[in-house]
């Protein structure tokens, strides 16, 4: 009787090792085991230069990573004016269909200052409004739009606010969709491009706000209504994207503009200016004469040791660039973290480093480094694993 169990159980051993000659001797790499990467840092704030500006209050920031490359009372809180539409046409975007047929409310009529005219009970498509809000500033445009949103203009500002909110905007805040002067209705040069960079990141805004003129209906005529974009420096500026004038007795004259010049897109904002035009261009002139584009990456791949593989080694790259914006001239500096060593058989594009930049001693940014291959696992014979390999004579 204790012959056969011996006979089992030297049989069951035998299978267990031979099955464990088909597995994996090391184990492919843990997640946990990873690096944390630390993304892109906070955006950069530059001061190299003062030019003049006129506005009260002023600032021009890369659409992109949010650095700002010049501010003149960037935080002051200020009413807005018209560039309030920037806001408004984010929000509708975001909540209609362009293709949308609002149909005119008898409250969106007659509203105070720049008009479309609209008459109660006109059929426009949500489209055609955002080309009379953004082209004409049309404040009828914006009633109509906000109570197609939520059905009062009050309620659609909440909207605005929350949206304002989402965005982390500390000193914003609107009364209206359409800018007309009213307590608590302000924000700031800075939080006002941050709001634009998100605008234009929607196809459809972009559009809008870059074209020159635009025929929609009126009254049921086709193509009847002619508008015309009110930015003086549509098509005066050398990359001139749009976006937003405006104007009150209390606000002053507000502009918002973007431009894109080799890869790079600049907003500029000024709030209680007097000469806007020149002020937009002394601004961009200077924020493209003086920064760059930079798309940051290592020169070559890495290698970092490997093990249980048929090779030693594996390599590793920068899963991306990091685009940045930099004083012209300016080189970053590099430095790059990687797991000890990677398993066989971990997956080409797993995360296993970063490489970070910085300039200046301040953190630009941090992207991934993940293996650019795949190293098959070797698998071991039974007699492998149990007296290890035999060195070739």
């Amino acid at each position: 009787m204790q012959k056969k169990h011996f006979v089992w159980i030297g049989l069951f051993a035998a299978v267990l090792l031979i099955g464990a000659s088909f597995v994996p001797f090391f184990r492919p790499a843990q997640a946990e085991s990873l690096p944390v990467y630390a993304g892109n840092a906070e955006p950069l704030e530059f001061s190299l230069g003062d030019f003049g500006v006129t506005a009260g209050s002023a600032v021009i920031m890369d659409a992109d990573s949010g650095s700002v490359l010049f501010a003149q009372n960037a935080d002051e809180r200020r009413g807005m004016a018209s560039t309030t539409k920037i806001m408004t046409a984010l929000v509708v975007l975001e909540t209609l269909s362009p293709d949308t047929v609002v149909e005119v409310s008898p409250d969106a009529v007659g509203v105070e200052g720049s008009s479309l005219y609209l008459k109660a009970g006109e059929k426009l498509t949500v489209r055609d409004l955002l080309y009379g809000l953004m082209l004409e500033s049309g404040n009828d445009a914006a009633a109509a739009l906000a109570i197609a949103c939520d059905g009062s203009a009050e309620k659609f500002a909440d909207r605005m606010n929350a949206r304002a909110e989402s965005l982390g905007l500390a000193d914003t805040h609107f009364a209206n969709p359409h800018g007309l002067s009213a307590e608590g209705h302000y924000t700031t040069a800075r939080e006002l491009a941050v709001i634009t960079a998100e605008a234009l990141r929607n196809g459809l805004f972009r559009e809008i706000v870059s074209t020159h003129k635009k025929q929609i209906p009126y009254d049921g005529v086709p193509d009847a209504r002619y508008l015309t974009n009110h930015n003086p420096l549509l098509t005066k500026y050398d990359g001139m994207i749009g976006v937003k004038t405006g104007w009150t007795t209390a606000d002053g004259k507000c502009f918002v503009t973007a431009a894109e010049r080799g890869g790079l897109t600049l907003i500029a904002v000024s709030l209680g200016d007097t000469g806007i035009s020149a002020t937009h261009r002394a601004m961009l002139d200077y924020g493209f004469s003086a920064f760059e584009r930079m798309s940051l990456s290592l020169d070559a791949p890495l290698i970092v040791p490997a093990v249980g593989g048929d090779a030693s080694e594996l390599h590793v790259k920068q899963k991306e660039p990091l685009n940045v914006c930099l004083p012209k001239g300016e080189s970053a500096v590099v430095s790059v973290e990687t797991a000890p060593f990677v398993y066989a058989g971990t997956p080409a594009g797993t995360a296993v480093g970063r490489v970070s930049f910085a300039w200046n001693g301040i953190p630009l940014g941090s992207v991934p480094l993940v293996t650019a291959e795949e190293i098959p696992v070797k698998r071991l014979s039974f007699w492998e694993k149990i007296f290890g390999e035999r060195e070739n004579a």
